[in-house]
């Protein structure tokens, strides 16, 4: 045994070891992932967008995307543990072909060849002009198998009710990559009038909503802003909201992980902060997330897509929103797509091509227990200036 003279000697020696092996600790980062968006894949001709002139519309050129930012994935030294595809994998073109199976299976396998670096999906409205929610479900659940993502982390074909015939498969689900972050996964259009029968209760509420806001059933003409003004503009077909029963889930998946220290990145396809993107991209109860997000101290970001545009806001309580960039409009000679990077204090989201690069804190997560109730108030519509509008659908 060392004397205690000796084990002062070696006391210093130890320290600097310690110190070193935290720093490391504190400089590595815990886990990083890709995040691409608005693959919107079809057979057919590039076109330029009807909603603005200056943009073009790559179809058949979306795959090579996905490829592309795999391979960035993939190179030698990379730390890329999965990926998060924020939703419009196929593009509603599909359906006027009758390609919608043919071209989900097309994209989905350049997907799933990189069965390495698994990829969790979210819903977007494109996959629901081509599919409904059972036969989408059903679709995502046969990729997954092919790439061997544990049943308890991704497995989307799940009834709420005994009786299959009369349920919905539930599309939105949580993930843990590492034992202090969980991914939550949104399914922004819970009520939506996309995806589900016309006799569907949600359906059914979905359809309400718009009548009350538009004033008339004529469903096409849902999907444009009409007389609607300000924040209202996001109350058409192409969004929808997350229902009472997800909700509740939601807050039992953030308790738990306030309780057991995690932190969470939730991600979905529609937007929730009116900073962070056109409001006509907007969850129609967005207020009711972020309010949900604010009872909370574990959640630090949102990710979501459909904008097609970067978008970024910061709200009260020190939660970012991110919009990522679409694939379909990104010419050839560039790309589009993140490698996000987390760590016990920050995210580092490293944009490709088109997209932003932003280097995120985290000790300004405010807690819920300091903060005055008036804080917890979202933005509201004289509060904000309306971005440059950029209609997203076809």
């Amino acid at each position: 045994m060392p004397s205690a003279k000796n084990l002062g000697k070696f006391l210093p020696l130890f320290r600097r070891f310690i110190f070193t092996m935290d720093m490391q600790v504190f400089k590595d980062p815990i886990v990083t992932f890709g995040v691409l968006t608005d693959v919107q894949y079809a057979d057919h001709d590039d076109r330029i967008a009807d909603y603005d002139p200056s943009k073009t519309r790559y179809y058949r050129g979306a795959l090579e995307q996905v490829d592309v930012a795999f391979r960035f994935w993939e190179r030698p030294g990379s730390k890329v543990k999965f990926v998060l595809q924020l939703g419009d994998i196929i593009d509603g073109l599909n359906r006027y072909h009758g390609g919608s199976h043919l071209g989900l299976q097309q994209i989905l396998a350049h997907f799933e060849k990189h069965s390495s670096i698994p990829t969790f999906h979210t819903v977007g409205n494109h996959e629901l002009y081509n599919f409904n929610r059972k036969e989408l479900a059903s679709l995502f659940y046969e990729s997954v198998m092919k790439i061997n993502i544990p049943q308890e982390m991704f497995c989307p074909v799940k009834p709420i009710k005994e009786n299959y015939a009369k349920s919905s498969p539930i599309l939105y689900y949580k993930f843990c990559p590492a034992p202090d972050l969980k991914c939550i996964s949104l399914d922004c259009f819970d009520v939506s009038v996309l995806g589900y029968d016309s006799q569907h209760p949600k359906y059914q509420e979905a359809k309400n909503v718009l009548v009350s806001k538009h004033g008339h059933e004529v469903f096409d003409d849902w999907d444009c802003s009409g007389s609607l003004q300000g924040l209202d503009v996001r109350f058409q077909q192409m969004n929808g909201a997350v229902g009472q029963e997800q909700l509740v889930w939601l807050e039992q998946e953030l308790k738990e992980s306030d309780e057991i220290g995690q932190k969470v990145i939730v991600f979905g396809h529609v937007s929730l902060h009116p900073d962070s993107s056109d409001w006509s991209c907007l969850l129609w109860n967005y207020e009711e997330v972020i309010k949900t997000f604010h009872l909370h101290n574990c959640v630090i970001a949102y990710f979501s897509g459909h904008t097609h545009q970067s978008g970024y806001a910061l709200d009260t309580h020190g939660i970012s929103y991110i919009a990522f960039a679409g694939i379909l409009e990104t010419p050839p000679d560039t790309s589009a797509f993140a490698t996000v990077s987390y760590y016990h204090d920050r995210l580092e989201v490293q944009g490709h091509g088109i997209e932003n690069s932003y280097s995120i804190p985290l000790q300004g997560l405010k807690d819920k227990n300091a903060e005055n109730e008036s804080d917890d108030n979202t933005a509201t519509d004289s509060e904000l200036v309306h971005p440059s509008t950029i209609k997203v659908e076809v």
